[in-house]
């Protein structure tokens, strides 16, 4: 099975197509953006998403990038980043915490601690659940793996995953430039291992 991940940048998406693409297990939003607003398709994707569910498409999550390097503003990121969507009206099965470069920064093992710590916290006390989102050398060199209880959906634009230290992952997202029946641009593409 597969999944995909979407944002505003795949443009106007038929979702009654995507839903009988047959291997295709479900989708995970772009939450907000940046400066914290809702992904400007979210409303729209979300909606539509839901009402095209059947047997085999049918989980839908959520994932946040962070901006945040400290447990302050990590918590405040992702309290905002909930309350956007539960006042939306937006569910998600499940948040993901997008740690991977900003800018030129590759994030610190003390910052991404930090933010994870913040983002544990912060989603228990709103009974949302974690996941985190990382390419390969942050699994090898940057997140410690004390954090490897919580789901791994990790990118690594190969043939194969390959090694990945201590940690298991439960999406590989091998690709950016899929292409999926019914939405008009590429799209990144995850296998549920």
């Amino acid at each position: 099975m597969r999944i995909i991940d979407v944002s505003k940048y795949q443009g106007n998406i038929d979702w009654r197509a995507v839903s009988e693409v047959e291997d295709l297990a479900g989708v995970i939003f772009r939450t907000t953006t940046q400066n914290g607003k809702l992904d400007e398709g979210l409303i729209e994707n979300y909606k539509n998403a839901k009402s095209n569910f059947n047997d085999h498409f049918n989980t839908i999550e959520g994932y946040k990038f962070t901006y945040a390097t400290n447990y302050a503003d990590a918590r405040i990121e992702c309290f905002n980043t909930i309350s956007k969507l539960d006042e939306a009206g937006i569910e998600i099965d499940r948040l993901w915490l997008d740690l991977e470069n900003q800018g030129t920064h590759e994030m610190t093992p003390k910052e991404c601690d930090e933010v994870i710590l913040a983002y544990c916290d912060q989603c228990s006390l709103m009974n949302v659940p974690l996941g985190l989102y990382f390419n390969r050398n942050y699994a090898l060199n940057i997140v410690n793996d004390r954090w490897r209880h919580l789901p791994l959906w990790i990118a690594r634009y190969n043939r194969e995953l390959g090694d990945i230290g201590n940690w298991k992952a439960k999406y590989w997202q091998y690709t950016s430039n899929g292409q999926i029946d019914g939405i008009p641009k590429n799209v990144d593409i995850s296998k549920v291992l």
